[in-house]
This record gives C-alpha cells, sequence and structure tokens, in this order.
C-alpha cells in the first residue's frame, strides 16, 4: 500500500514537472517567435532615427556696437553683419533613444531626448564697419561678434519652430517606416507624445 502511494505521488510529481516544463518551453519559444518577428521593424527604425534631422535656412541682419568712454568721451565702435546659414535640427541618439516593440499588437514604442541644435553652418558678411584709434574693432572683438552672430542664427532657427519640425519630422519618418512592416507607431520626445498634427510656422528641408 505504501509503495504504491509513493509510486502515485512519483507520478503526481512527474505529470506536474511535465506541464510546467512544457509551459515554460512554450513562453520561451513564444517570446523567441515575438522578438524575431519585431526584429526587422526595430532594426528598420534605429537606421532612420539616424535620418530624423531638419535643416532649416535662416537669414538676418544685425549691429554690434561697443562704447568707451575716455574721459566725459563716449567714443563708440560697431560694425553691422549680415547673416545666413544652415542651421540642423536633431536629436543625441546616444542618450534617451529607446525603442520598444509590442508584438502581440504590433505597435513600436520611440523615446526621443529632447532636439537640439547639431549644427550651424553660417556665412557671415561684414559691411558698415566703423571705428577709430582711441577705439579700434580688434581681433578679439571680431571674434566675440562672430560667436554672437551664431548664437543669433541658433536663437532665430528655434523661434522659426525648428524643434517642433524635428519632432514632427521623426515622427513621419518611424510611423512610415513601422507601416511598412504593417506595424503601428508611436513616439514620444522628452517625455510627450508627438502631436499628430505638423506644425506650420517657418520653412524647413530635412
Amino acid at each position: 500500500m505504501r509503495r504504491r502511494l509513493l509510486l502515485g505521488l512519483f507520478a503526481a510529481s512527474i505529470a506536474v514537472l511535465a506541464v510546467f516544463g512544457t509551459g515554460y518551453l512554450l513562453g520561451r519559444w513564444r517570446t523567441r517567435r515575438d522578438a524575431v518577428s519585431s526584429a526587422p521593424v526595430v532594426q528598420a527604425v534605429r537606421r532612420i532615427a539616424r535620418l530624423s534631422t531638419v535643416e532649416m535656412e535662416i537669414a538676418d541682419v544685425v549691429r554690434y556696437e561697443e562704447v568707451r568712454t575716455i574721459l566725459v568721451f563716449d567714443i563708440p565702435k560697431n560694425a553691422t553683419l549680415r547673416l545666413r546659414g544652415k542651421v540642423t535640427g536633431g536629436f543625441d541618439l546616444g542618450h534617451g533613444f529607446d525603442v520598444e516593440a509590442d508584438a502581440s499588437r504590433h505597435r513600436i514604442v520611440v523615446r526621443l531626448p529632447a532636439p537640439q541644435i547639431l549644427s550651424i553652418d553660417d556665412r557671415l558678411e561684414w559691411f558698415d564697419e566703423r571705428s577709430g584709434w582711441l577705439n579700434p574693432i580688434t581681433p578679439a572683438d571680431r571674434t566675440r561678434w562672430t560667436q554672437w552672430a551664431r548664437a543669433a542664427l541658433s536663437r532665430a532657427a528655434k523661434d522659426a519652430g525648428l524643434f517642433e519640425k524635428s519632432a514632427a519630422h521623426a515622427r513621419d519618418l518611424f510611423t512610415d517606416a513601422a507601416a511598412a512592416f504593417g506595424w503601428s507607431a508611436e513616439v514620444t520626445v522628452n517625455g510627450s507624445r508627438v502631436p499628430t498634427t505638423t506644425p506650420a510656422t517657418g520653412s524647413a528641408r530635412p
């Protein structure tokens, strides 16, 4: 009787282990299958992420002036600069970029950091310079004013909606890439979901 009981317990244990083992193997197989099915769209999104930049043409005219006071006399020096440049906006993919795939729902979530200025290709033209021997325009002045001019290009691009256009362009790229595989895409930038409408301010060329 005791032997029969032990055999019954052993058989039950084997059955339980078989059920758990089968479940574990099925889970592993399903995980591998989902990973394989989502791999192409994830790889496509990661490749396209490098292309999610927007280029904007900016033109402006600025005038800089500095005054030196000698005794009671103010002696100015000034120059006017014509600014033209291409400002590129996009994302630093080395920080805050992540792709998460939900194979069961055929949905991919792309998380991007805040957009930023990636490069400024400036062309500055100096004209209408005025100074005197008591307060001449020096190479240090030119360097400082050039830095200010580049900063002015950056601010003008931001004011024209460069960052919003970068986010919208990235959303469109990722949505199209996912749709090519029959998936949907959700894009968030700095924790906020990108709106479905493209901003209408300014002009940009991706």
